[in-house]
């Protein structure tokens, strides 16, 4: 390819600020281009990119035979995917069987400032596995999470596996693969000393015993006292010291959930443990308690409250006495203590954790880290969605088929490549992903020796299966070595005033000295560095 050609023009700055560099460096090399905010189109440096690690990862699961299929990219895949060969799988002998596709799939949310990592349309690679038993489940779940962070520990990239919300089986095993960056929008909490690390949704927290002082149960007058800041306010307490009764709508189960004042309701773990999918919880109307528990808006509290079941989060049995919602207008409770005012019917862990909170293992402070989710492994359990989903054992006799489903975007996989490898000039390609392995630079396009040096050394290596690009252009040295280098390029070959010689200047991208050699060592020195020779 000659660079006078090539699609996408490199860009000193752009104007669309990003909360992430990759996203600027994507940009401006001219891999991205943005077409309307949120969309972008992918051009020919990106697309090789793209392709690349695409490749990467289907010639593993090709290995592992997984077999590649096209799924409507608008279905949802692992019901489609059923669908489409339950009728293949009627015997023992048929299973286990492992499928992939490579989709272009829209996402339900975009964000502007995060570039192509919440872009509305991206590259995705979706996998499913049948198999006979539970217990192959287990090993189908942590087969296909050691194959992606094996697989992509080859291009320099550490993936960690965090615990995660299966939004297909709020009871089965998730596991969300992050690449650990300061600016990723995924939040992992993290203890030094005894290594428990979660991401923020899934994270306990040390929860201390306290001394209950058990001073008498009594009503304070609050006119108009609705919300947990006015309450703070007007009885100058803090919001530790409140505890909020929450109405939420299960299905079509109202139930009431008590967590502390300064807390926030964790759906995630509210799903897990009523065994209810993510979207079928919300905040209750008061049109769907239908007079069936006596309570006031926003004065609603556990004390004397029936016909609901009653969700305590584990922090208020070990609290001090609390201040909560009398089911009265106008009026709270003060000196409020589980066991003795009131007792849930669950007592669980359904609070998200702060960040002040301590490691529950060892009480140690916990810190904050960041990473950007590119994919996750999904333990689908039994299928039972899907209607003559079963296969006949050895016995004939009919049996259920389990899943394994993952998903990788693409997009945040080369998002984090940039993220990892790049410096203040530009994008540090990895050999495996790179869109060339090696660009050749005529300095002088006016010298006659230097164009006829640089156009030998083009056609060489690509005679010798070296994917080169040759910059032709008729632009200033500095202009070219500032694309080179943005460009992210492992190996540069510079052919300047010692071409008469036969002399030329070779670069590594990642190193910062260049050393000058003949051309035919120069070409030695790419097919060393490329390991092929």
């Amino acid at each position: 390819m000659l660079m006078s050609k090539l699609v996408g023009k490199t860009s000193k700055k752009i104007e669309d600020e990003f909360n992430i560099e990759s996203q600027r460096l994507l940009l401006r090399s001219g891999m991205f281009r943005s077409v309307s905010p949120g969309t972008y189109s992918v051009l020919p440096l990106g697309k090789k990119v793209l392709d690349k690690l695409v490749e990467l990862l289907s010639n593993e699961l090709e290995k592992s035979d997984f077999q590649n299929v096209l799924i409507p990219p608008k279905e949802e895949f692992e019901r489609t995917v059923s669908l489409a060969l339950r009728n293949d799988m009627k015997s023992y002998k048929d299973l286990p069987k492992a499928i992939y596709d490579i989709s272009n799939l829209e996402r339900d949310k975009i964000k502007i400032k995060d570039g192509i990592l919440k872009s509305k349309n991206y590259t995705g690679l979706r996998t499913m596995i049948f198999l006979k038993k539970e217990d192959a489940v287990i090993d189908g779940y942590e087969d296909m999470v050691k194959l992606y962070k094996d697989k992509l520990e080859e291009i320099g990239i550490s993936i960690i596996g965090r615990e995660s919300y299966n939004h297909k089986n709020p009871l089965g095993k998730a596991e969300e693969l992050l690449f650990k960056c300061e600016n990723g929008e995924r939040i992992i909490y993290s203890c030094k000393k005894c290594g428990y690390s979660a991401l923020n949704e899934m994270a306990n927290f040390h929860v201390a015993d306290c001394e209950i002082e058990g001073k008498e149960l009594e009503p304070v007058h609050t006119p108009n006292i609705k919300t947990i800041k006015e309450l703070v306010e007007f009885m100058d307490i803090d919001a530790k010291d409140l505890a909020k009764t929450l109405l939420v709508k299960a299905d079509y189960e109202v139930i009431a959930v008590i967590i502390r004042g300064n807390r926030e309701l964790n759906l995630y773990k509210l799903s897990k443990l009523l065994e209810v999918p993510l979207e079928s919880i919300q905040m209750a109307d008061y049109e769907d308690i239908g007079g069936k528990i006596q309570t006031v808006p926003g004065f609603v509290g556990p004390v004397g409250l029936e016909g609901i079941r009653l969700i305590v989060d584990r922090e208020i049995t070990k609290g001090d006495s609390l201040v909560t919602g009398a089911n009265k207008k106008d009026y709270h409770l003060e000196n409020v203590i589980y066991n003795r005012d009131f007792i849930g019917d669950i007592v669980a862990d359904v609070s998200y954790i702060r960040e002040e909170d301590r490691c529950p293992n060892c009480g140690e402070g916990l810190i904050k880290e960041y990473g950007i989710d590119i994919g996750k492994v999904l333990s689908l359990g039994k299928i039972t969605d899907i209607k003559n989903m079963e296969y006949k054992n050895e016995d004939g006799k009919p049996q259920s088929i389990y899943g394994v489903s993952s998903h990788i975007d693409v997009y945040k996989l080369l998002s984090s490549i940039v993220e990892k490898h790049h410096d203040d000039d530009g994008i540090i390609w990895p050999a495996k992903v790179t869109p060339y392995d090696t660009i050749v630079s005529i300095l002088n396009a006016k010298r006659e020796e230097q164009v006829e040096l640089g156009e030998r050394l083009y056609n060489h290596l690509k005679e010798m299966n070296v994917n080169t690009i040759l910059d032709d252009r008729k632009e200033r040295a500095g202009a070219k070595f500032y694309d080179a280098d943005l460009l992210g390029i492992p190996i540069r070959i510079v052919v300047a005033k010692g071409a008469a010689e036969n002399k030329v200047e070779l670069k590594l991208r990642w190193e910062k000295e260049k050393k000058e050699m003949d051309a035919e060592r120069a070409v030695e020195r790419v097919l060393e560095v490329l390991g092929k020779k």
